[in-house]
């Protein structure tokens, strides 16, 4: 299994796995009468911009497949992936549909915030179904955490959907503690928003 930067050739396939990530968070920002959640999460990741720009995705790859993705961020990055998200929402679904869009987006804050000064980030952390269990997860996380010690981070960290008990379980055999509950602040009819937990794990100077 190869651990590598996301290239804009790779299988779209691994639109599905970010996706995986947050569904219901992604239906509830960017779902529209015109447009699925992933058309704009494959819309981003195309353009290289913002948190889903292949820029900033990492990918699993086993022969030749796609089997996993995640974004890693820190604070320094944090300023640019947003105005590079904001710029995708404006290209994608234009001035008039944006506002919604934008309005929507304001949530996610209550859920995830700004990375601390000295963390790296995870978000968008998906594994395909069949892959789940074989040690992708965790060979994923491992590999960033030990590249975070060596570029001097303090902490890694992520948030977690207070429904996703699997994941969970995983994070915290990997070390990772709940820090703080967070509860979603917005509201979209039909849709059930979960919850999260946030979860870091110190990491020793080496």
């Amino acid at each position: 299994m190869e651990i590598r930067p996301a290239r804009p050739t790779d299988d779209m396939g691994l639109v599905s796995l970010i996706y995986s990530a947050g569904p219901e968070l992604y239906d509830f920002i960017y779902k529209t009468d015109r447009h699925d959640a992933r058309d704009y999460i494959a819309y981003e990741f195309q353009s290289g911009r913002g948190f889903c720009g292949h820029h900033n995705v990492t990918v699993a790859v086993r022969d030749g497949a796609v089997i996993g993705t995640g974004c890693f961020y820190g604070a320094r990055q944090y300023g640019r992936l947003t105005l590079g998200t904001a710029i995708n929402m404006f290209k994608f679904y234009g001035p008039i549909h944006i506002w919604p869009v934008l309005a929507r987006s304001g949530h996610i804050g209550s859920v995830m915030k700004k990375p601390k000064k000295n963390e790296l980030y995870l978000s968008n952390f998906g594994v395909a179904a069949s892959q789940r269990s074989t040690g992708v997860g965790s060979t994923m996380i491992n590999t960033k955490v030990a590249e975070a010690r060596q570029q001097g981070y303090g902490v890694f960290g992520l948030d977690v959907a207070d429904t996703n008990p699997r994941a969970e379980k995983l994070y915290r055999k990997l070390g990772l503690q709940m820090i703080e509950f967070k509860k979603f602040s917005g509201r979209r009819q039909g849709m059930q928003i979960p919850n999260s937990k946030k979860l870091e794990l110190r990491l020793e100077k080496i």
